[in-house]
């Protein structure tokens, strides 16, 4: 059954890539270097795209020997380190991140990528003050889709899921809002698609510009 739009409504959560940060090239780009620094074929795109937020080096780099597969990891972490400039904002993200901040409400970017460029790339492109926390994949044990990214960025905002929403595009994003209580929309826009929508989200928004009307604002 559908949550209700909380009221009052404390907190938004974002995931960052396909939410807030249009990442296709960064993400993909870096899956590309590492295959094809081994001379390797790379996964299409569209595979690629099914792991995005879900331990996608796990995934993707898993089916090498453990010794190979920390080897490719490096070698993507370092693309991606090194080329922060291809993760852009999607258009209207930062006027929509300062309507919701001037409204009174709480921001954190929940991901599952790593610290080591997660927050940079929000600095990079003038997003990061918007945010009072920034939760990425060393800073838990368990990824989205377990509730825990979600739950520690609300004990760090002193928030109860029950004031909070989880806006991401992912199926992965979405059961993590589910089990941990939170109202769900889904970004139609990002890696999955309208493919989103089979997660059963309470709410969906086609571009980030529609999440204030979506909220009330």
């Amino acid at each position: 059954m559908p949550h209700a739009l909380p009221r009052p409504l404390r907190a938004v959560l974002l995931d960052i890539d396909g939410t807030i940060l249009d990442t296709r090239e960064f993400i993909f780009a870096a899956f590309e270097h590492a295959f094809l620094h081994h001379r390797l074929p790379p996964p299409p795109r569209e595979e690629l795209s099914r792991h995005v937020g879900q331990r996608e080096l796990h995934h993707i780099y898993s089916g090498f020997a453990e010794e190979f597969a920390a080897a490719m990891t490096e070698l993507h972490r370092d693309f991606q380190a090194a080329n922060l400039e291809l993760a852009v904002p999607y258009p209207g993200a930062e006027g929509v991140l300062s309507r919701l901040t001037r409204a009174g409400l709480r921001l954190a970017a929940v991901t599952s990528r790593s610290v080591r460029t997660s927050a940079r790339t929000l600095e990079l492109n003038g997003l990061a003050g918007y945010f009072a926390t920034v939760v990425s994949a060393e800073d838990v044990q368990r990824l989205k889709p377990h509730p825990e990214p979600l739950l520690a960025a609300l004990e760090r905002m002193g928030h109860p899921p029950e004031a909070a929403v989880m806006v991401g595009d992912t199926a992965a994003d979405m059961e993590a809002g589910r089990a941990a209580g939170l109202f769900t929309v889904a970004a139609t826009y990002g890696f999955q698609g309208p493919g989103v929508l089979d997660s059963a989200p309470d709410a969906a928004i086609g571009a980030i510009g529609e999440l204030p009307r979506l909220l009330g604002l």
